[in-house]
């Protein structure tokens, strides 16, 4: 038996619409340069994983949009899990890696300085394992910046 012969189906005009972009995960304050989300690590390691790149890129965006930010510190910090001395070795190896990312990335290594804390400085409390997760982080301290420079277009 022949097959019924169908009709088309009708022409649909389908239009997406891109969601409104996150928030910003690089927030420029006075002081700092803050970040909303971690700097991730190997576990014990001071090798950055790639899954941090687009947030240091955030960084390095706003370092060379702010000229006048000249010195920033970039702090590693740990929690108390594991020996002090071994944790303060840990914690500047990561600044340092977080450092020569960003200098890669065309930020002069003059703006930059890394400083190691280990567990001397949290945020939270060490007893339990939120407090932990939140004192394993990198911040970066502007330490020394000049007058922003406004730039205007003669006509």
């Amino acid at each position: 038996m022949p097959a019924a012969k169908q009709e088309p189906f009708p022409v649909m005009n389908v239009t997406g619409v891109r969601p409104p972009p996150g928030p910003d995960k690089v927030i420029l304050t006075p002081s700092n340069i803050a970040i909303t989300d971690k700097v991730q690590f190997e576990v014990g390691k001071a090798d950055l994983k790639p899954m941090s790149f687009a947030l240091l890129d955030e960084v390095v965006t706003v370092m060379k949009g702010n000229p006048q930010i000249e010195l920033v510190e970039i702090g590693g910090h740990t929690d108390i899990t594991g020996s002090a001395d071994l944790n303060r070795k840990l914690s500047q190896q990561r600044a340092e890696s977080v450092m020569k990312y960003i200098a890669s990335k065309g930020i002069a290594k003059s703006r930059l300085e890394a400083k190691g804390f280990g567990p001397d400085v949290p945020i939270a409390d060490n007893a339990t394992p939120e407090g932990q997760e939140a004192n394993r982080r990198v911040e970066f301290l502007i330490l020394k910046q000049g007058p922003k420079k406004t730039v205007v277009k003669d006509e």
